[in-house]
């Protein structure tokens, strides 16, 4: 079985096709899934702590760059039909090794994005008892949260749908709830101008990069969309008002309620407390809890299905993304990124996994920018090619905000991918893009 768009030797490693099942209702219930996670739950005391109330222009910032970048992935989605996202459609436009480097990227953003959620998952939880912060606690809820969300992706892509469809449901419920009940609380001292720094207002945009990002994985499975070309561009537009509107409403009431919202562990927990007492608190704390490993799937949806775009390119050890012929999933890439963000969220903080993914998302993103303006150009869309333009420029800018430390993780896991660029060397496919194109 040839993979399609490649020429030259036979790819007999994913002889096993991928099933169609993901309409358009299903596309924009996992493109929420994957955006609404931890992020919410977690990051507004975070960005209140850095520059206070102006954490609501903040997120206006965040919104539209990644609006940019959905429009510049929605414009390319609409000429492919194959599984691989922004992995595909760089190389189409620079080529086999800028197409490689960002497909790495982009498992290692979904990696670090997973164990950043399973820390969250681990923290909400661990917020309710006295003891949810020791480190043998804290292991043992990643472990059981990783559990399942592995065996739930490995199981296949209808039961996998099944589960995002209802964990979208369960989690955007109670926040537009929290988001009109908490009215009632608000306080306006609360929304008293506080001073800060730039740099700390350039941080606290891309933290919330983070908060909004996931959307990208719609373009990922295309061989498991119904219609992906037709259905991918709208359901990348719908996601992210969606998901923007929840966020600011909720960003909104929980600084107005909450004084001290800056040193909260689980604000919305807590603003849920006030709202109905501890019954409340308890319920947020689950549906975070739902949320976050929820949130943490659809990163390992997106982690292993790119994994399995590269070995079909055979860039990467053909076992690593083989399709499993009973269960047409890739197994062992699940239980691979599954293994390590689990020792990653065990070991290291929600804010240092969060700002490390969000710096591998921008790169991903700006790629993805710099390849519509490519393609713009050639189709003569001028209006695409101008908002691609700007927000490349705008990733550029958050870039800085990451620190050091940050930035030394992210060139440590793109030097691991060119070790396996390099070896997958001499029997690498050569890409042909053309037969994707209409």
């Amino acid at each position: 079985v040839r993979v399609p768009g490649l020429r030259g030797e036979r790819a007999e490693v994913n002889s096993v096709a991928p099933l169609r099942h993901l309409g358009r209702f299903r596309l924009v219930a996992v493109g929420i899934n994957s955006v609404i996670g931890g992020g919410i739950f977690i990051l507004p005391a975070v960005v209140v702590a850095l520059v206070g109330p102006a954490s609501l222009w903040a997120y206006g910032v965040a919104g539209a760059v990644v609006l940019g970048v959905g429009g510049a992935l929605g414009s390319l989605a609409s000429r492919f039909e194959r599984s691989g996202g922004p992995y595909l459609y760089v190389q189409r436009s620079f080529g086999g090794f800028a197409g490689f480097q960002v497909g790495w990227l982009f498992c290692l953003a979904r990696l670090t994005a997973m164990a950043s959620l399973l820390n969250g998952f681990a923290r909400y939880l661990g917020a309710l008892v006295p003891w949810g912060a020791d480190l043998a606690a804290r292991a043992a809820l990643v472990a059981v949260c990783a559990v399942f969300v592995v065996g739930t992706n490995a199981s296949g892509i209808r039961q996998t749908s099944g589960v995002t469809n209802v964990l979208a449901v369960v989690k955007i419920a109670p926040l537009v709830l929290l988001g009109i009940a908490g009215l009632f609380f608000v306080s306006g001292d609360n929304f008293a101008a506080v001073p800060y720094r730039p740099i700390d207002f350039l941080r606290a945009v891309l933290l919330l990069i983070f908060a909004f990002s996931g959307f990208e994985i719609l373009t990922v499975p295309a061989e498991e969309s119904l219609r992906p070309r037709r259905d991918m561009p709208i359901a990348l537009l719908a996601t992210i008002l969606t998901v923007g509107a929840i966020y600011v409403m909720v960003h909104a009431v929980s600084l107005g309620m909450l004084r001290g919202l800056g040193s909260e562990k689980a604000p919305l927990a807590t603003a849920a407390g006030i709202i109905a007492g501890e019954g409340g608190r308890y319920a947020m704390t689950a549906v975070a809890a739902l949320s976050t490993a929820g949130c943490s799937l659809a990163s390992l949806v997106g982690g292993s299905r790119m994994l399995y775009a590269m070995s079909s390119a055979r860039q990467i050890p053909g076992w690593i993304g083989a399709l499993d012929a009973r269960l047409r999933t890739p197994v062992a890439a699940s239980l691979l990124v599954g293994g390590l963000a689990t020792g990653l969220a065990v070991f290291g903080t929600y804010e240092w996994l969060s700002a490390v993914s969000a710096g591998t998302r921008l790169l991903v993103y700006l790629a993805c920018c710099l390849a519509s303006l490519r393609e713009g150009r050639a189709a003569g869309n001028g209006r695409g090619r101008a908002v691609a333009a700007l927000t490349a420029a705008a990733i550029v800018a958050l870039l800085f905000g990451l620190e050091p430390g940050e930035a030394v993780a992210g060139m440590i896991g793109i030097a691991v991918g060119m070790g396996f660029y390099l070896a997958a060397r001499p029997g690498r496919v050569v890409y042909e893009p053309e037969g994707d194109l209409r």
